[in-house]
């Protein structure tokens, strides 16, 4: 029934048609309106990575045979399919051929031109040979050779070495089986997974997250991990495995015994198991392991668990080292949490989690505690005990993304020398003065709670490592006065909200900062003509711009700006964009106001954006349209997307009209 609706679905994109709610038709229905839609078509269709044996039995009803020269086109990694489908031509993968296996390593090793020294020719073969011409194992080798200095020595030592060199990462990469197929994993949770684990080595060079950033780095040039999103500075964001990988990994990591996944289909475990993935919802199993010396457990779409599971699990399990519990149904954490004494790693995130039990504070080896978008509103006393947390984040975001709730924290959390990462905790004069002494900071984020400048100032000067600071105040009246501050040098990126007359002068002295996001009333000055002198600002986001009744970019404004978001910008009634103003940019999304009248003047320099988001009022979308710049836009670039603010003003009839339009404009900015 999925495959019927998704082929349904895939082929109303090509040809515009639509059948309605199709959640809710019958499989008859759904082939004869698959039936109705092909009849008189020639049509190709491809399933991608088909697995099961009677999966032609379900869908060659389906598609039917109308003589126009249709095609079928399946790939699979199971042979027996091939039996049971008449008719078929099979071409079956072969391994690389050594001229076309040699191009490939030279690309990865040498770089786009992939040239070849003439010197490292033989090596580079015996290398290829190595590699049995499967092209996920050349693009490994010549990913690892990448990095290496491009000498015969060198390439002699990794040639006697590869075997080991491709597998001395094994432990990192298994952990990728972790997670489910096709899972894309912030790489910062990856990251404090494998610190968790011990599978980053001590550096008194650089931290522990900056060495694993590096594995990560270096995984992704081997091919290995693939990147599914990048940040604004071009770090790897999110990150997966590619399906076949994943299950090479999976059948490893089971055969090590390194992890297994827990779900319907495989819910009997042997009796030494280290790791557990439990995905789907799963009757009790951990009675049959109770003998395990189980160290991490991690859910994932999970939506229900038997009563028994949070008992069983901190009353049997002694030897836990993480505990993911992230967007899991858990609601609370039993007191006998706090006997894990290994636990390194703990995760409510999105859960529905509201008190931390007083025995956290018997977790002395806790380095990560992940309370983000749980219910935690208050740390308890027994915080200031975890002397190795380096990573605690307690915050709730609405669905856009500001900062409404943060934690309160006890008296005595100095003690938490070794903490990097600090976001968002309640600052009065007494929380001020103890986030003093944590030296190792490099994220902060603060809501103040009262206009105690002076300890504020002084408290964030002595942060000398930090990287990110976020001030929030919690009252859009008091003046948020920062003049004072002595930044760290290093600071990288910035987030203020509140009540400001002016920016700080000091701002124009972050040499490094690479993104800004203000939400501020109260500026009596145009914010723009002091941040775009920032040499390295890649994003910035700007929020409440209510005086200026013209927003104009300069030539030579913003020159390195990749991302920019303007918000609730009530006061503009004119935004101009010179040739040359933000040549760099890719990402602009903008919330037009109730009194702009006329479509971005000038948008059509910004030639490397990918796609723009408008936030229109209702009762601009008419003259917006209107516009014959908006042609301009759409024709240049390839997607365009528009987020209707308000509809109350618009009848029913309005906005059928408005969409039509919207349409016929897109469509004729195409041809």
């Amino acid at each position: 029934m999925d495959i019927l609706r998704k082929t349904i679905q895939a082929f109303e994109g090509v040809t515009g048609s639509t059948h309605g709610e199709m959640d809710k038709m019958e499989e008859t229905d759904l082939l004869a309106a698959l039936e109705r839609q092909l009849k008189d078509k020639c049509y190709m269709v491809l399933f991608d990575d088909v697995w099961t044996t009677d999966f032609w039995g379900y869908i060659k009803y389906a598609l039917i045979e109308n003589n126009k020269g249709s095609r079928i086109i399946l790939t699979t990694r199971n042979r027996g399919i091939v039996d049971v489908i008449p008719f078929v031509n099979v071409h079956r993968l072969q391994p690389l051929p050594s001229d076309k296996g040699f191009e490939l390593f030279c690309t990865k090793a040498f770089g786009p031109q992939g040239c070849c020294p003439p010197e490292l020719e033989k090596l580079s073969r015996d290398i290829l040979q190595k590699c049995g011409g499967l092209p996920l194992a050349i693009v490994a080798a010549g990913g690892l050779l990448s990095n290496k200095n491009k000498v015969a020595f060198e390439w002699k030592k990794l040639l006697d070495e590869l075997g080991p060199q491709l597998g001395s990462d094994c432990n990192k990469v298994l952990l990728e089986g972790f997670f489910p197929e096709s899972y894309s994993i912030n790489c910062a949770r990856l990251i404090r997974l494998w610190i968790s684990e011990g599978f980053v080595p001590y550096s008194n060079r650089r931290t522990t997250e900056q060495v694993a950033q590096e594995f990560l780095i270096d995984l992704i040039n081997r091919s290995l991990v693939q990147v599914v999103e990048m940040d604004f500075i071009g770090r790897p964001r999110y990150c997966r495995v590619h399906d076949l990988m994943h299950e090479i990994i999976l059948r490893k990591a089971e055969y090590l015994g390194f992890s297994h996944v827990v779900n319907r289909e495989h819910s009997n475990l042997p009796s030494k198991i280290q790791r557990i993935s439990i995905q789907g919802n799963t009757d009790s199993f951990l009675e049959s392991i109770k003998d395990s010396k189980i160290r991490s457990v991690s859910l994932f779409n999970v939506d229900s668990l038997p009563n028994s599971f949070m008992t069983t699990l901190v009353v049997d399990f002694k030897l836990i080292k993480i505990l993911d519990f992230e967007d899991s149904p858990i609601e609370y954490l039993p007191e006998g949490v706090g006997n894990l004494f290994h636990l390194h790693y703990l995760s409510v995130k999105n859960t529905k989690v509201n008190v931390l039990p007083k025995s956290i504070g018997k977790l002395l080896n806790l380095e990560t505690l992940n309370l983000k978008r749980s219910l935690v509103t208050e740390l308890p006393v027994e915080i200031k005990n975890l002397k190795k947390l380096r990573y605690l984040v307690a915050y709730y975001l609405n669905e856009h993304c500001d900062y409404v709730r943060a934690v309160k924290i006890p008296e005595g959390f100095s003690s938490l020398m070794e903490l990097q990462k600090l976001i968002l905790v309640e600052a009065n004069f007494e929380v001020l003065k103890e986030l003093t002494k944590l030296r190792h900071l490099r994220n902060l984020g603060i809501r103040l709670t009262n206009g105690n400048k002076k300890d504020l100032c002084a408290c964030i000067g002595n942060l000398e490592k930090l990287v990110s600071l976020t001030i929030h105040s919690t009252s859009r009246e008091e003046i948020l006065d920062i003049e004072s501050i002595s930044p760290p040098h290093g600071l990288q990126r910035i987030y203020l909200t509140g009540n400001m007359k002016k920016l700080p002068d000091w701002i124009l002295k972050l040499e490094y900062i690479v993104k800004i996001c203000f939400d501020l009333s109260g500026l009596t000055d145009d914010p723009m003509r002091v941040l775009q002198a920032l040499p390295n600002l890649l994003e910035l986001r700007l929020s409440n711009r209510c005086h200026d009744e013209q927003l104009h970019f300069k030539e030579g404004w913003f020159p390195k700006l990749k991302s920019l978001k303007l918000d609730d910008m009530e006061g503009v009634e004119l935004m101009i964009i010179e040739k040359g103003a933000m040549p760099n940019l890719e990402n602009f999304i903008i919330g037009l106001g109730p009194r702009i009248k006329e479509f971005p003047f000038g948008i059509e320099h910004l030639r490397n954006l990918a796609f723009p988001r408008f936030w229109f009022m209702s009762n601009e979308l008419y003259c917006m349209m209107n516009d014959e710049k908006w042609k301009k836009v759409t024709h240049l670039l390839p997607e365009v997307r528009v987020t209707i603010k308000y509809l109350s003003s618009l009848s029913r009839d309005d906005f059928e009209q408005f969409v039509e339009k919207v349409k016929r404009s897109y469509e004729s900015s195409r041809l």
